[in-house]
């Protein structure tokens, strides 16, 4: 799964699927739903961060060492408080921008959603890993003589630290290639934590297959032959939670 640094966790796709009116509503308000899904995010930080910041004294726990931020792990809990939220922050605008019944009632629900989704999220503890991996910049791509056909193709990359976890793959870069010619794929700036990349390829954004078996060394550059791929796996999500920290009596109420 990603950090929760890499970027939002929720889409407006995941909106959309709690509330189809969405995007209409939106519309005739002039609501920029991408705004409110950065500021539930932000928001949601502000809590996380609050709780991360206790003084050591006063959790009563003997865990070193200290915690950070770029520890905590999207899972699903914590997708669904973002998600529920930001669709709160929406309804919160329309109503006051309108002054109709029906946007103060899907306010009121939403955000009883929210918060309910954080008291779930909050049950379960914080997600942590102990050697976070950021989520890789779009790859940079460039072509090699090769004797091989052309065509469009796409390439994600992912990080991978010295315990072998990957982060999240990057957004995909794509690359129109001349016959004759193989596509090249270069991961840039590495996070210092960085032991090595994955590629991930292929000629459909929802077909992107490793490449590698091994980690690639960090500032070699790979050639992608299609159909070459050595197996099924998909451009992943990133690191999955390694330990959970409670979170009650801890994490300050908004």
């Amino acid at each position: 799964m990603a950090l929760f640094v890499d970027g939002s966790a929720c889409t407006i796709d995941d909106m959309t699927d709690q509330d189809a009116g969405l995007l209409a509503v939106a519309l005739n308000t002039g609501i920029n739903v991408t705004t409110k899904i950065r500021l539930a995010q932000e928001e949601i930080a502000t809590d996380l961060l609050l709780w991360l910041n206790k003084p050591k004294a006063a959790m009563l726990l003997p865990w070193t060492p200290s915690l950070h931020a770029d520890q905590i792990v999207v899972t699903p809990e914590l997708k669904r408080w973002e998600t529920m939220h930001a669709l709160a922050l929406v309804y919160r605008d329309a109503y006051f921008s309108e002054l109709v019944d029906r946007y103060q009632a899907k306010w009121q629900e939403f955000n009883q959603c929210s918060a309910d989704a954080r008291e779930g999220f909050i049950a379960l503890g914080l997600p942590l890993v102990n050697d976070p991996v950021h989520q890789a910049m779009p790859p940079i791509l460039g072509t090699i003589a090769g004797p091989q056909s052309g065509g469009t193709f796409y390439a994600a990359v992912s990080w991978v630290n010295a315990a072998g976890q990957s982060g999240a793959a990057s957004v995909a870069s794509s690359l129109a290639v001349s016959d004759g010619n193989l596509m090249t794929v270069s991961a840039m700036a590495p996070p210092a934590n960085a032991v090595g990349f994955n590629v991930y390829a292929g000629s459909t954004l929802a077909g992107l297959l490793l490449q590698n078996t091994v980690a690639l060394a960090v500032g070699t550059t790979f050639s992608y032959v299609p159909g070459a791929g050595v197996g099924s796996e998909l451009a992943g999500e990133g690191q999955k939670p390694e330990f959970r920290r409670p979170m009650a009596r801890l994490l300050l109420r908004g």
